[in-house]
């Protein structure tokens, strides 16, 4: 069993502490062909026109900028940090495609408000390109707050964006004390951390990103101890800002792949993450607000798929796990864990083990009032007591899952087959800022569409619609209607019939 309990919680100020010392550290197996896999599936998309850079844009940031411009057209941009400078509630900031440098973490200057929010986003064909150049410090490319809650930014959107931390960068976004943030169609890679974490913050959004090959700690860095024992999406501690009983925070249609925890804790490296509730590892702490993960493909990670470690309120819906637990030392580690946890419910999910010896679904510590309804497990066993009823043991059959190598280390996969790429396209098109986002179609679904279930898949039609669980607060089953309807892809899901388990719904086969 885990033996987080026997740390301190606090490793350095700005990660969000994971656990204890675990006893061993297992070479990471069968990234080489993961990472040649999403390689070839990034090329397909290739570059795409995202909004035209006349559309809904307040001020134009571009990399050749020069703050004397007046930033209104695209012929005369400023800086990225100039157009930042000039924000207001409801500025629009239009980044125009090529690669920004950052030598240092880029901060917001200002909020929105819940009416005007200020929205940095990509537009014109080509990728918005922020590259980290700075130290290996650990600092994020995005810093959002670095108080206690709530004195950090809010109302903030960051849309379409390319992040690429260099393998020195801390975080891609990191958000401490902020509230009322968003986070959508970024893809986020190079990082030493999460693709996108967070300590102590509330009503976040991590929507459509593609957050791929992070965790890795930089050989030259003074401080490795401020690297790694992170996960892909990382939300610590949440906090309470109201107590409005509907969803707080969103985990949606992300594709995350290739995260790894190469410090001494080597504890995570999971895909996602619902850690902690007040920065302790005490059950009785746990009490964070309502939080939805739902419809996410993650795969290939050293961690686990999905976890809730201290936390409440939480609900895993519709998520495909496949061959997550590469480089866990504790061999009863499964894909989807509930640590210490309580108040959940893990619906229609879909979980495909790298192995038998780590579950695919299980409990650690102390658990109360968990509700399991239709998932799968295939490929190894449950550790989860009086819920066999509600799992199905089957192959899924999809359409065209990636191969896993585990003959390869993933330090050659580094070298060899990852770092020679760099120019990650968006993973989907820029939509309008919604106080909801939309669920739409985007190129980003050909990322995992070899995750769509074939014809005769035994995943197909088994899967319940939860909004129509009993005792839900009224709140709550309004907002999982706002989500629960549209697949992965954006395909519907029928209102009340069947869904299908994991991340596809049927109608999303593979279009190539």
């Amino acid at each position: 069993m885990s033996s987080r309990f026997a740390s301190k919680p606090e490793a350095f100020p700005d990660r969000a502490s994971r656990g204890a010392i675990l006893l061993t550290s297992l070479a990471i197996a069968a990234f080489s062909s993961l990472l040649v896999y999403l390689v070839k599936r990034l090329a397909v998309i290739g570059e795409f026109d995202r909004e035209p850079c006349s559309s809904h844009c307040t001020i134009y940031a571009g990399p050749s900028g020069n703050d004397k411009n007046s930033g209104s057209d695209p012929p005369s941009p400023k800086t990225l940090r100039g157009a930042a400078a000039a924000t207001r509630p409801g500025t629009t900031v239009c980044l125009l495609p090529g690669t920004y440098n950052l030598d240092s973490s880029f901060a917001s200057p200002r909020s929105g408000t819940p009416s005007a929010w200020i929205v940095y986003k990509s537009c014109g064909h080509g990728s918005a390109n922020i590259v980290y150049t700075g130290p290996a410090d650990a600092s994020p490319l995005f810093r959002l707050g670095s108080g206690k809650f709530p004195s950090g930014p809010s109302y903030l959107e960051f849309r379409g964006l390319h992040l690429d931390g260099r393998g020195s960068a801390g975080d891609g976004f990191f958000c401490r004390g902020g509230h009322h943030l968003r986070f959508i169609d970024n893809s986020i890679t190079g990082t030493g951390g999460s693709g996108i974490g967070s300590i102590g913050c509330d009503y976040l959004t991590a929507d459509h990103n593609v957050i791929v090959h992070n965790g890795y700690v930089p050989p030259s860095t003074r401080v490795p101890q401020w690297y790694s024992w992170s996960s892909g999406i990382s939300f610590n501690s949440n906090q309470w800002l109201d107590r409005y009983p509907g969803f707080h925070s969103i985990i949606s249609n992300n594709v995350v792949a290739g995260e790894v925890d190469q410090s001494s804790k080597h504890s995570d490296g999971n895909g996602i993450i619902l850690d902690l509730s007040n920065r302790t590892y005490d059950y009785g702490s746990a009490n964070t607000p309502p939080a939805l993960v739902i419809g996410n493909v993650v795969y290939g990670n050293g961690g686990r798929c999905l976890e809730a470690y201290t936390a409440t309120n939480f609900w895993f819906v519709n998520n495909t796990c496949y061959k997550n637990v590469l480089d866990l030392p504790d061999r009863t580690d499964a894909s989807i864990t509930l640590n210490n946890s309580h108040d959940g419910y893990v619906v229609n999910n879909l979980v495909v083990a790298a192995g038998a010896s780590h579950p695919c679904y299980a409990e650690e510590h102390t658990i109360e009032n968990i509700h399991y309804f239709a998932n799968l497990c295939f490929g190894s066993s449950n550790l989860v007591a009086d819920a066999d009823s509600q799992f199905i043991s089957a192959d899924p059959l999809f359409a065209r899952p990636p191969d896993l190598d585990p003959s390869i280390t993933a330090e050659q996969a580094l070298s060899s087959s990852f770092r020679a790429q760099r120019g990650i396209p968006l993973p989907a098109k820029t939509r309008e800022t919604h106080p909801q986002p939309t669920l739409e179609d985007g190129p980003n679904d050909r990322l995992a569409d070899g995750f769509a279930l074939l014809p005769r898949s035994p995943a197909l039609a088994k899967g319940v619609d939860p909004a129509t669980l009993p005792g839900l607060p009224k709140e709550l089953a309004a907002d999982l209607k706002k989500y629960i309807y549209s697949d992965f892809a954006g395909n519907p899901r029928p209102p009340g019939g069947s869904f299908d388990l994991g991340a596809y719904q049927s109608s999303s086969l593979p279009r190539h």
